[in-house]
């Protein structure tokens, strides 16, 4: 059993997927919509948990969330800290891996997560990267905190960096098959063509671009 973990920005215009270059009001809609999709898919692979910021914005985060899934605060200052914080939480009621998700690659196949989950019976942690340099799901085995120090987040090095700190911290990694996020205009034409001829990827979504690409 597995305890899946999505990291949400709550949809405040101005303040969330602004490299898109979209008008606040679209991007804040879209930003929804990609909360909407990771968590319903998280949510029928496994017990879900969303951790979600700024705290002062969740209730606008709460009605985007599948009926009966928990959410709560991130804390902490920087995205690893704050991931690792969240994690914490969960292993500190009960044994279960941890797989964390964020809501930029609302098109991660489900078969691919699942695997990194199973990977958890074997290795210590599992990770997808991202075509960007980072990655798009982090597996825990267990609270590994290397996983999450001295990382330069949100830049191209994030993914060799992290595996890194796990090869330097003794600790077994699986590599999954590479996907891609959606933080740059060119990244959102990807998805905009990705979810025309494959909508149910990420329904929600694919229902958003249709009116604002």
């Amino acid at each position: 059993m597995v305890h899946f973990l999505v990291m949400a920005k709550a949809p405040v215009p101005g303040a969330t997927k602004t490299r898109l270059r979209l008008p606040p009001e679209k991007a804040a809609r879209l930003q929804a919509a990609l909360v909407t999709d990771t968590s319903e898919k998280a949510s029928a692979l496994g017990h879900t948990t969303v951790a979600g910021i700024p705290e002062d914005a969740l209730a606008l985060i709460k009605p985007l969330l599948p009926e009966g899934t928990r959410l709560f605060a991130q804390r902490g200052g920087d995205l690893g800290e704050r991931m690792f914080d969240a994690a914490s939480r969960l292993f500190e009621e009960g044994p279960e891996p941890v797989l964390i998700l964020g809501t930029d690659a609302p098109t991660l196949p489900p078969a691919e997560i699942l695997n990194a989950a199973r990977a958890l019976r074997t290795h210590d942690a599992s990770i997808i990267g991202s075509d960007d340099g980072g990655y798009v799901l982090l597996g825990l085995g267990g609270p590994h905190k290397a996983l999450f120090r001295d990382i330069r987040w949100s830049t191209a090095s994030v993914y060799r960096e992290t595996k890194e700190r796990a090869l330097k911290a003794g600790l077994s990694l699986y590599e999954g098959r590479s996907h891609y996020d959606v933080d740059t205009p060119e990244d959102l034409d990807r998805l905009g063509r990705e979810l025309l001829k494959l909508p149910g990827l990420a329904p929600r979504t694919a229902e958003i671009l249709q009116e604002l690409l």
